[in-house]
C-alpha cells in the first residue's frame, strides 16, 4: 500500500485542487489522423508523488470519491477548453467512475454544466465508463442514455480485462469499445489472444461500436490490429501521458510510418493469399481430375495415394450430392499423431456433412468453396476445408473435400 511522508489527507487534495491533468494521444492509422487526447487525473501534492489508483482508493476509503471524480473532469475540461478552441474537430476522453453512478449523480446534470460552461461540445466529449465497477445497473443505463441524449459520446473503459460484464455492452450500446492493454499487448505472437481481440472487433462492428486499442506499445502488435479492423489506438508508442499536447508533427511522423508498413503489409499478404488460393485451386481441380477416372471402389485409394504426394493436407473425404459420405476420411497419420485427442475423431463411410459450411454452398449451387479456419474434428488442428464438387467415372456427382493446415 502506499503511503505519503507526510501522510496527506484526500480532504487537503481537493481543499487545495492538487489535481491536474496530462493528456495522451488517440490516433487513428487509416484516416491518419489525431483523433483526440484522453485526460488522465495526476496529483500535485507539493513534495509528493500520489499515482492516480492510489489517490482514489484514499477518496474511496473516506467517501469522496464523487467529489474526487468530479474535480478530475473539472480539470481535464478545463485544460482541454483552449485546445478545444484552436481545434474543434479534436475529441477529450474522460472518465467516469462507474462506482460513483447511482440515481443522484444521473440528475445532477453536473458533467453536462461543466461542459457547456467551458464553451466546450458535447459532441467532442468521449465518456469512458469502466461498467464493472458499477454496481446499479439501472441507473448506469440511465446515465448512458441522458448523456447521449445531450450529444455525449460514450465508451467501454477495460473491455477484455476480466472483470467486464459482456451482457452489459448490448444494452448500453457505446459508442467505443476499449479494449484492454492485457488483450492487446504482444498479440501479434499469441494466436489465441488475437482470436478474442477479433471477436471483440467483429461484435463492436455488428453494433455500431468503434474498436480502441489501448497500452499499444510495439509496432507488430499495431500491424496485427490493424489487419483484423482496430484503427483507433492509444499507447506509449504514440506518445506518453504529458501535461502539453504531443507535438503534431511527432505523431503525423509515427503515424505516416505505420501507415506506410501497413500498405507494405497488406499488399505482401494479399499477393501471398492469391498465391496460396491459386494453389488450393489447382489442387481441388488435380484430385477432382482423378476421381473423374474411378468409382466409388478405387476412391479410398485413390485419396490415399493423393494425401501421400501432398504433404500439407490433413484429411480427405468425399460425400455425394446430399451431403452423406461415401468415402472414408484419409489422414496424414503425422498430423494426427501431432494433436491426437480423445473427442476428436475422423468421420467414417455412411456420416451426415449437410450442415457443414463446406457443404451447404455447394448444396445453393457454388463450384467450390473455402471455409474459415477452424478447428478440426478430425484431428483437433486448425485447418481451413476446401470443398468442390466433381463427377466419377460413373457420372455421380461428389463433394470433394480436403482438411488443410492453417497457419495465420
Amino acid at each position: 500500500m502506499f503511503e505519503t511522508a507526510e501522510a496527506i489527507t484526500i480532504g487537503e487534495i481537493l481543499e487545495n485542487e492538487w489535481i491536474s491533468t496530462a493528456f495522451q494521444p488517440l490516433v487513428s492509422i487509416k484516416r491518419k489522423a489525431l483523433l483526440g487526447v484522453e485526460a488522465l487525473a495526476r496529483c500535485t501534492a507539493p513534495g509528493e508523488d500520489i499515482p492516480p489508483m492510489e489517490m482514489f482508493r484514499m477518496a474511496g476509503e473516506a467517501d469522496r470519491l464523487l467529489e474526487l471524480d468530479r474535480m478530475c473532469r473539472k480539470k481535464a475540461l478545463e485544460a482541454f477548453a483552449p485546445i478545444h478552441a484552436q481545434n474543434r474537430g479534436l475529441i477529450v476522453s474522460i472518465n467516469v467512475d462507474g462506482y460513483a453512478i447511482d440515481a443522484d449523480v444521473v440528475g445532477s446534470g453536473t458533467l453536462i454544466h461543466q461542459v457547456k460552461s467551458l464553451g466546450i461540445s458535447p459532441n467532442n466529449v468521449l465518456i469512458e465508463i469502466v461498467e464493472s465497477r458499477a454496481k446499479d445497473s439501472k441507473a448506469l443505463e440511465e446515465f448512458v442514455s441522458t448523456y447521449r441524449k445531450n450529444g455525449f459520446l460514450i465508451a467501454l473503459d477495460d473491455m477484455g480485462a476480466g472483470h467486464s460484464n459482456l451482457d452489459r455492452i448490448p444494452l448500453l450500446r457505446p459508442d467505443v469499445l476499449k479494449l484492454d492493454r492485457s488483450l492487446v499487448s504482444g498479440v501479434a505472437g499469441h494466436m489465441t489472444r488475437l482470436e478474442v481481440v477479433k471477436s471483440f472487433v467483429q461484435m463492436a462492428s455488428r453494433l455500431g461500436s468503434l474498436a480502441l486499442a489501448e497500452g499499444v506499445e510495439r509496432q507488430e502488435d499495431i500491424l496485427r490490429l490493424l489487419e483484423i479492423g482496430v484503427d483507433v489506438f492509444q499507447g506509449f508508442y504514440f506518445g506518453r501521458p504529458a501535461m502539453r499536447m504531443a507535438k503534431a508533427e511527432v505523431v503525423s511522423e509515427r503515424i505516416d510510418y505505420l501507415a506506410a508498413k501497413f500498405k507494405e503489409s497488406a499488399t505482401e499478404r494479399f499477393a501471398a493469399q492469391k498465391e496460396l488460393y491459386a494453389s488450393h485451386d489447382a489442387l481441388v481441380l488435380g484430385l477432382c481430375e482423378r476421381i473423374a477416372n474411378v468409382g466409388t471402389v478405387g476412391l479410398d485409394r485413390l485419396l490415399t495415394g493423393f494425401i501421400d504426394e501432398c504433404d500439407n493436407i490433413e484429411c480427405l473425404y468425399v460425400l455425394n450430392a446430399r451431403g452423406v459420405q461415401i468415402s472414408d476420411t484419409v489422414c496424414n497419420p503425422v498430423k494426427l499423431r501431432k494433436r491426437k485427442r480423445f473427442i476428436y475423431e475422423p468421420a467414417r463411410v455412411g456420416a451426415d456433412h449437410s450442415l457443414k459450411e463446406y457443404f451447404l454452398p455447394l448444396r445453393a449451387g457454388l463450384p467450390k468453396f473455402t471455409t474459415q479456419p477452424y478447428i478440426s474434428l478430425a484431428s483437433g488442428n486448425r485447418c481451413i476445408t476446401l470443398s468442390a464438387r466433381c463427377t466419377d467415372q460413373d457420372g455421380r456427382t461428389c463433394i470433394l473435400c480436403a482438411d488443410i493446415d492453417h497457419k495465420d
